[in-house]
């Protein structure tokens, strides 16, 4: 089964802490509000422009009958942007999918996502490919 989701939300906290690190808590939905996505995301740029492969995070995706998938952050891309871009960072993003709930409960798979966070919002493009899972 293959999805993509066009997910658009709220940075509803963000800690920078001393060490550099940057925690991103995320909550977002679909247009059509079918889908919902709950997130982690942590980074630490440092003294570089970008971070790559030094993020950590997890991901919940909920459709509107209750099923979930549930996904743990495997590499992430993320680049400070240009200021005209819109955005503070840009983000590529790839996740394992490791279960969830209802039909997803023996899901595998991958998650990719291409998006940008701006000061209090995000949006994104999540391709998911799941397999091990019964419809």
């Amino acid at each position: 089964m293959r999805l993509e989701l066009d997910i658009t939300g709220d940075i509803v906290e963000r800690q920078e802490l001393l060490n550099g690190t940057t925690v991103l808590t995320l909550e977002g939905a679909t247009a059509d509000g079918v889908w919902a996505m709950t997130g982690l995301l942590s980074w630490n740029i440092g003294t570089q422009r970008d971070a790559t492969d030094d993020g950590e995070g997890d991901l919940t995706l909920t459709r509107s009958d209750g099923a979930e998938l549930f996904a743990t952050l495997s590499r992430a891309i993320i680049a400070a942007a240009d200021a005209e871009a819109g955005a503070d960072h840009t983000m590529r993003l790839s996740y394992e999918i490791d279960g969830g709930v209802a039909e997803f409960e023996s899901a595998t798979g991958t998650a990719t996502v291409t998006g940008a966070l701006a000061a209090d919002t995000f949006t994104g493009v999540w391709s998911v490919e799941i397999s091990g899972h019964h419809i």
